[in-house]
């Protein structure tokens, strides 16, 4: 168990380490494309990728399907049976690039030549974007399984080293936009493609190099193994397609009702709560092949437990990220952006509450996962998730403004906290209120101690030098409160032997 924990650890470190950098760089990649293709077609270019996620939703299936089987397996300690999975993975996403080819095709160009709310001029260059688009994405897929073996076998550092180099190419790409005289979104979605051909290469090459004999082709015709996968991934492509959906849809939705600035401001606001929920996720990205793997072994109090402390870590990271975020968004977002679209503040805002909401979660999925009883799961969670579209729709219609399409996210997921739980016990005798006890209650102790600072720091003007010192007060609070109301005894000591051990360390070395 401590050499889990510490593999946990270290990979949580990695996670965070490249997510630092990405997010760096990210930042300074989406001011310059930004500025370089401007609000109109930023707003383009998000509400046409969106109709391409649409449709590569099966990334998001496959790769939770691949790893979920070679861990499970690997667990197991069957290498022969991971090779067999591995292939039958292989198989179903060369069959889906042309699934995917096809749809993009038809259904894509149709929408986007006469659906798509933009101006008539600019329809070409968005069948463009659209195709290339869809190519990055073909790549994408093929290199799934690949990606499924990496998070397996727990090697994010070879992960976070190929996130990196996208990053920095794609922050080399932003700044050739800026100096481009031409049709900068062209050029934009041709050199995304070709950066996502590189790191789809360089997955699959490691893979070869690291895992040969899970890897090498092996040609599966076991059709009850390809339809245990296709059954399974049935269900999660169900969940990944209402989770997918809402947020793509909700970018046609307000195409459709305010057009393609307030598409930027979503946009935007989904930038930022994307950064957040990468921090946010690692700790559980790095636990979820843990997960599996002790649950296949017969382990499943130590998956359990996992996920428990895996949730209520993943909320306080949660909260140390975002609360400095919430309480200056208007100054960080002029900061970062200058030119700020209007209703971006308040929609970051209420997206950044949405996430907290949706990640007391973090964890529960990949041990249902583990189980492979998922149907029921994804039905009734993917049911109430894509009703907020319909809620959204109606709140137009009766005349609320832009950002609340997001208050609909925000209702729908605190009706999904709850009946989250209610599956769990079901599905697997989860033991609910240990989990209550440990996570939600200490989470919302420690959300309490903290929520005075939004009242106090309205006593103040905006500054810079009130942002530093929210920045330092909202932190030292919050790691008190985490301490004192948010851990229990147990981890209490765990803390404090850890700084006596230190302490001795460092005294020794001095």
């Amino acid at each position: 168990m401590g050499n889990s924990n510490r593999l946990i650890a270290e990979n949580t470190a990695i996670l965070y380490i490249k997510l630092i950098i990405t997010s760096i760089i990210g930042l300074f990649t989406s001011r310059y494309i930004f500025r370089a293709l401007g609000a109109d077609d930023y707003g383009l270019y998000s509400v046409v990728g969106s109709v391409v996620v649409m449709m590569a939703f099966l990334n998001t299936v496959m790769i939770t399907t691949t790893y979920r089987y070679i861990a499970y397996e690997m667990g197991r300690q069957d290498n022969e049976a991971a090779n067999k999975v591995f292939n039958i993975s292989l198989v179903i996403h060369l069959a889906l690039v042309f699934i995917v080819l096809i749809l993009t095709e038809t259904i894509g160009v149709y929408y986007v030549r006469y659906h798509l709310n933009i101006d008539s001029s600019r329809v070409l260059d968005a069948v463009f974007v659209l195709r290339f688009s869809t190519y990055a994405t073909m790549l994408s897929i093929v290199s799934i399984p690949f990606q499924g073996l990496v998070t397996a076998l727990e090697k994010f550092s070879i992960r976070a080293a190929i996130e990196i180099l996208s990053s920095i190419l794609t922050l080399g790409l932003s700044i050739i936009l800026l100096y481009f005289f031409g049709n900068r979104l062209r050029l934009y979605a041709v050199l995304m493609m070709f950066i996502t051909m590189i790191s789809s290469l360089l997955f699959i090459l490691y893979g070869f190099k690291s895992s040969y004999e899970i890897v090498r082709w092996n040609f599966q015709k076991d059709k009850y193994k390809y339809k245990e996968m296709l059954g399974f991934s049935r269900w999660i492509m169900l969940g990944a397609a209402a989770s997918i959906g809402e947020r793509s849809f909700s970018a046609v939705i307000i195409n459709s009702f305010f057009g393609t600035i307030i598409n930027a401001a979503f946009g935007i606001a989904n930038t930022v709560n994307g950064i957040i929920s990468q921090f946010s996720g690692s700790l559980s990205q790095a636990a979820i092949p843990q997960i599996t793997k002790n649950f296949s072994s017969g382990n499943n109090e130590r998956s359990q437990n996992l996920v428990t402390y895996i949730s209520k870590y993943t909320m306080f990271l949660q909260l140390l990220i975002s609360i400095p975020i919430l309480l200056e968004t208007d100054f960080l977002i002029n900061l970062w952006l200058g030119e700020v679209p209007e209703y971006t503040v308040i929609m970051t805002k209420l997206v950044i509450i949405n996430n907290l909401i949706s990640g007391l979660a973090t964890g529960l999925a990949a041990l249902v996962n583990a189980t492979g009883k998922i149907k029921w799961y994804q039905i009734v969670l993917s049911s109430i998730t894509l009703s907020s579209l319909p809620l959204a729709i109606l709140l137009f219609k009766l005349g609320f403004p832009p950002y609340y399409i997001t208050v609909s996210f925000m209702i729908i997921a605190i009706i999904k906290v709850v009946v989250r739980q209610i599956l769990l016990n079901r599905i697997i005798n989860f033991d609910n209120w240990s989990f209550i006890k440990t996570a939600y209650l200490k989470v919302f102790y420690v959300t309490m101690c903290i929520l005075p600072l939004f009242y106090l720091i309205k006593l103040f003007e905006q500054s810079f030098i009130r942002f530093i010192a929210s920045l330092i007060v909202s932190t030292v609070l919050l790691s008190a409160s985490i301490y004192l109301v948010g851990l229990d005894k147990f981890e209490k000591k765990k803390i404090r032997y850890a700084v006596i051990q230190l302490r001795n360390k460092y005294g020794k070395n001095r």
